[in-house]
């Protein structure tokens, strides 16, 4: 059962691509993925070596590229080859493909651009609905450090459940970040009566970050939480230099435009900075789950759910017990999973409940094991054999 299907890199063969490419194999490893390579070429205007030469030479490349791959135990794809605007055909490939991310090096900042990555990059972030992830030229895996701000808002939390299901399987070191945000201005005859104000705010903000967290399952995850005070962009960079972050994952909301998508104001400042690799999560899922509508077999359904509730989808893996108690309501080990999902989810008294039939289940079991034994020994209950 893999989480991650397909990994969409678009390399256009600069050196920053090749970081994309290593970024890539490393998730495609970790998540057992497979990796789809494209390289999308632009209008050639003033060029004139034949499209036809540039295209083969590109081709042989990426047929190096993909070799190379699988000789690392990577499932690779056939490479794309697209011309056109490459944002544009990135996005069409993606979504043609319903890939789980794509991935593409930072490029280079050209002229008066506001951002620090390249256009093609910046571009994706604004406009594509799936996960982007974009890889600061010059780092490379494994991921070490996660850093996912939260602001509890529907986005932060699908990023932080994709960062959670990151550092799992990159066996990395989560931080999950929430800010308190200061008043821009404040008069001095004041600070002594907002202090308490600035107090009160940030013991509002450790209850309501409580209560968030408890929503999300972190099991074999080596994470902590902070809580900062200041204007919440400054505070991500703060914390991605002090700690040295790989990779930021950070939930993107936006109003939607004529074919536009605009990041939202601290995700967009932050990604101007470009301090890391950045990961943005809009409308799709980077992991989603591929579960078949029926499996026959309980035993290999109550695994199944076994394996989702080790992943980490508690909620996921409960509906696959319950589908199996359904099937054969008296089959125990569906009962001790639920159990398992309900602790996992917070829910004791549940648990407790699915527990305890558990445990009748099995003693019943034994019961009739018991009596059955005995009838099979004893002569009132022993088949006396034919005349």
């Amino acid at each position: 059962m893999r989480l991650l299907e397909r990994i969409l890199v678009a390399t256009d063969l600069s050196q920053g691509a090749d970081d994309a490419v290593e970024m890539a194999a490393y998730l495609a490893s970790a998540f057992e993925s497979e990796a789809i390579l494209l390289h999308v070429m632009p209008p050639l205007r003033g060029v004139e070596v034949p499209s036809s030469m540039v295209r083969s030479e590109v081709n042989k490349y990426l047929d190096a590229i993909r070799a190379k791959l699988v000789d690392d135990g990577i499932k690779v794809a056939d490479p794309i080859f697209a011309d056109g605007t490459p944002f544009d055909k990135i996005i069409d490939r993606a979504e043609e493909h319903d890939v789980n991310v794509i991935i593409v090096g930072s490029g280079e900042k050209t002229g008066d651009d506001r951002y620090r990555m390249g256009i093609t990059a910046e571009r994706l972030e604004r406009r594509a609905q799936r996960p982007v992830l974009v890889v600061k030229r010059g780092t490379s895996p494994p991921l070490g450090r996660i850093l996912c701000p939260i602001d509890f808002s529907g986005t932060s939390r699908r990023a932080l459940r994709e960062a959670i299901h990151i550092a799992r399987h990159c066996k990395a070191r989560l931080s999950v970040l929430t800010v308190v945000e200061s008043s821009g201005s404040v008069l001095p005859r004041v600070v002594s009566a907002s202090e308490e104000d600035r107090n009160q705010s940030m013991s509002e903000q450790e209850s309501r970050f409580e209560k968030f967290l408890k929503d999300f399952d972190f099991h074999d995850v080596d994470y902590e939480t902070t809580i900062r005070q200041g204007r919440p962009h400054e505070e991500i960079l703060n914390s991605i230099e002090e700690n040295t972050t790989d990779l930021l994952v950070m939930g993107s909301v936006g109003r939607t435009g004529v074919a536009r998508i605009m990041l939202g104001s601290v995700a967009e400042k932050v990604a101007r900075e470009l301090p890391c690799s950045i990961m943005t999560v809009k409308g799709e899922d980077f992991v989603r789950l591929q579960l078949r509508d029926e499996i026959e077999d309980i035993r290999k359904h109550v695994e199944r759910a076994e394996k989702l509730l080790d992943k980490g989808f508690a909620r996921e893996a409960l509906g696959e017990f319950r589908h199996c108690i359904a099937r054969d309501s008296i089959y125990a080990p569906a009962w001790e999973g639920a159990a398992a999902a309900h602790e996992r989810l917070g829910d004791a008294e549940q648990a407790e409940q699915c527990r305890a039939r558990a445990r009748e289940i099995i003693k019943t079991l034994w019961d009739r094991r018991i009596e059955a034994e005995i009838r099979s020994q004893h002569m009132l209950w022993r088949k006396k054999s034919p005349i």
